[in-house]
């Protein structure tokens, strides 16, 4: 009899230890750890890198040809990107030669496609009249993008305010390439426009 119970309750303890590690095997796999997570810094740039990039302005800026003669080391007609001036053709045509006069020349003037750059030799005579063209007039007319303050001065409804805004927006944009860019202009509006339009060239 003692020897039944003993054996009742050996096999109730080796059933309740059983029951314990079903359950908490159970627990155990029906509450999987949390996956750790870990963070790659290089693949995070590598990503960054690879991501969304910003729109890039395909525009590519207007070409223009000059035609370089006079006291310069390497005469002839070059292609250069819109907004250049004298001085880039000077340095791009080589350089002045000694006997160039530079006093005659406005180094920062704008460059138009077609232009004439005419460098006069030191004491040369009769070429007033070319320099003068070449500053801004032309038939009467003043290239919006080669003219000075002086120059705009002419114009009907411009003042020295009006003129320094076109100059300055000149020099910050680019040449004008129309008679609606100067709507763009601080102070000049389609009244303005009006007036000038049939007084200014844009090249």
């Amino acid at each position: 009899m003692l020897k039944k119970i003993a054996s009742l309750k050996k096999a109730g303890a080796i059933s309740a230890f059983l029951l314990i590690v079903s359950l908490v095997l159970f627990l155990h796999f029906s509450n999987p750890k949390e996956e750790e997570v870990v963070f790659d810094w290089n693949e995070y740039q590598k990503e960054f890198t690879q991501g969304e990039q910003l729109p890039v302005s395909t525009e590519s800026k207007t070409s223009l040809v000059v035609d370089v003669k006079g006291a310069i080391r390497s005469p002839g007609v070059y292609e250069l990107e819109g907004g250049a001036r004298i001085v880039d053709a000077i340095e791009i045509a080589g350089g002045f030669r000694e006997d160039a006069d530079q006093l005659k020349l406005n180094l920062a003037q704008l460059l138009h496609d077609e232009m004439l750059i005419y460098v006069p030799i030191e004491g040369e005579e009769g070429i007033t009249e070319l320099i003068s063209l070449g500053a801004g007039e032309s038939d009467g007319k003043i290239s919006i993008n080669q003219a000075t303050v002086t120059d705009l001065e002419q114009l009907p409804g411009i003042g020295p305010a009006k003129a320094a805004a076109i100059i300055t927006y000149r020099d910050e944009h680019g040449p004008f390439k129309g008679v609606e860019d100067l709507l763009q202009v601080s102070g000049i509006g389609p009244k303005s426009i009006e007036k000038l339009q049939e007084h200014l060239i844009f090249r």
